[in-house]
């Protein structure tokens, strides 16, 4: 860092880097590392460790892993967005395990010979699976197959679920209650108290070099009130703060300076502003506005549509949007809708949008269409898109994507929260309003021969394709429309073809 030198220190001492050197051993943490070693020693299988963004479980997983001993082979998966396969031949490759083959049997078996010749030697395995939160349904349920792989006695190996909050809901959904059986370890990290704070702060810059700078207990106070003692966001207010005093050439931290870092910082009150903030872009923007406009050519949403581009008007941005676990928050109630567009937008992939200055040219090529669903959210879950929710609750308004749906669970996004993983029952009498987008696929001039043809695939078509409305083709889409619990109408309405374009490629809101 560039104040190092000048202050004197060997090297930077609030890096938000997960360096184990640093590592402040709170009660808290203690109680947590306690934990992990209790579930390591005892054999126990699956355990879990969650907390806050920023609030060191990371550092906390590696001090762990660093002091395992030599008996220990270990596998860390830092970012798990991979299919079961792909987390497969990581894990084997952590471990050091050859496989000659190249299917899925073949390192299983590996890695299953791997912890077999490990145990007869009295040498234990252990994975740890960080941000274990974005899993899919599909890793969770693939890890929890691979905690089979066991003698009569004992497991092979043990595994170390590492995340935030919602992986906490995410395991006790109903669809991974098998999985979440087999936890017998859990422990939620909490954030520092004002104590922990202080000693903290004096910790790391000792580790630093100590240096000839101090902090007063003052200026600490103002940063335990607005970090809420999670270490991440402590350490940015105090690198912010020592930047601030290296520029004014001070060796010394006063209450004002800190609580300009604070301010300049932006924290909130809110949970999830411990996160680790990225502004949103001035193309992420532009993408939003080119969307409003995109969409304002459907008459029938024009009022609707004009009032989310109204709500930028106006209204500083800068600092206002910012990207948090892979999804657009805002710092202001009143920017949630707009950052629901986006939300939505990027489960179908869109990030930025690229023109060549016909911006309605732009987003009709894409092929989208906007399709209000009413209240019913049980109709809305039938065309299995995500879409965005209007809660009504006590006479005040929430907007929310609602993201996937397994069994009665349910992940919203909310702009301003983060990830929530609910039980419908929580919510659903509280919907107003439902929007979604799809890419149409039926809106061609040989609409009609696509449906026959698509038809005819799904095996309720059986006469020639002749691009007409005939009554035979009426009949099919009845039958379609009957099978998916939709208004049957004979008719290619727009749940009809939402459905129909429900194909490969399309976000689907029930995981398959």
């Amino acid at each position: 860092m560039i104040y190092d030198q000048f202050f004197g220190f060997r090297e930077e001492p609030f890096g938000v880097t997960p360096d184990p050197k640093f590592l402040y051993l709170s009660k808290k943490h203690e109680d947590a590392l306690a934990h992990l070693n209790f579930g390591l020693s005892e054999n126990r299988g699956f355990v879990m460790l969650t907390g806050e963004v920023g609030s060191g479980k990371t550092t906390l997983i590696r001090y762990l892993l660093d002091n395992l001993g030599a008996d220990k082979h270990t596998s860390l998966i830092i970012n798990p967005m991979f299919d079961p396969f792909e987390l497969l031949k990581l894990i084997n490759h952590d471990f050091g395990v050859v496989c000659t083959g190249n299917t899925q049997k073949d390192h299983l078996d590996a890695l299953n010979n791997f912890l077999l010749e490990g145990f007869s030697k009295n040498e234990k395995a252990v994975l740890v699976i960080d941000e274990a939160q974005e899993l899919s349904l599909e890793c969770l349920e693939f890890i929890r197959l691979l905690s089979n792989l066991e003698t009569h006695t004992k497991k092979l190996f043990q595994v170390i679920l590492v995340g935030q909050p919602e992986l906490k809901r995410l395991v006790e959904s109903e669809p991974l209650s098998q999985l979440n059986q087999r936890i017998a370890v859990r422990y939620h990290l909490g954030p520092l108290d004002l104590d922990d704070t202080i000693i903290y702060i004096n910790h790391r810059l000792k580790i630093a070099g100590g240096g000839m700078i101090t902090f007063p207990v003052k200026g600490i106070k103002v940063i335990y009130r607005h970090s809420r003692g999670i270490p991440r966001l402590i350490n940015l207010a105090c690198d912010r703060a020592l930047l601030m005093a290296y520029s004014e050439g001070k060796v010394k931290i006063d209450a004002k300076m800190v609580r300009q870092s604070i301010r300049d910082l932006g924290f909130l009150p809110q949970r999830e502003r411990t996160r680790l903030l990225v502004p949103l872009t001035a193309g992420i923007l532009l993408s939003l506005f080119i969307i409003i406009l995109a969409y304002s050519t459907l008459s029938k949403e024009e009022n609707y549509l004009e009032k989310v581009g109204n709500m930028l008007r106006g209204i500083k941005t800068v600092g206002d949007f910012f990207i948090s676990d892979g999804i657009y928050m805002v710092s202001k109630p009143e920017l949630s809708e707009a950052a629901c567009f986006l939300n939505l937008l990027n489960t179908w992939g869109e990030k930025n949008l690229k023109t060549d200055g016909d911006l309605k040219k732009d987003i009709e090529m894409r092929g989208y269409s906007l399709y209000r669903a009413g209240a019913n959210l049980d109709s809305a879950i039938r065309l299995n898109l995500p879409c965005i929710l209007n809660l009504r609750h006590n006479n005040q308004t929430k907007l929310v994507v609602l993201r996937w749906v397994v069994g009665k669970d349910v992940m919203l996004i909310d702009p301003v929260e983060g990830k929530n993983i609910l039980h419908l029952s929580a919510f659903k009498s509280s919907v107003t309003d439902i929007t979604l987008i799809y890419k149409n696929r039926y809106n061609s001039k040989d609409k009609i021969q696509m449906v026959q043809k698509r038809l005819k695939e799904l095996g309720m078509y059986n006469q020639q394709i002749t691009g007409k409305l005939s009554a035979a083709t009426k009949k099919a889409l009845m039958r379609f429309q009957q099978r998916k619990g939709i208004a049957v109408t004979g008719g290619l309405n727009d749940e009809t073809a939402i459905i129909l374009s429900n194909d490969k490629g399309t976000p689907h809101l029930i995981p398959e």
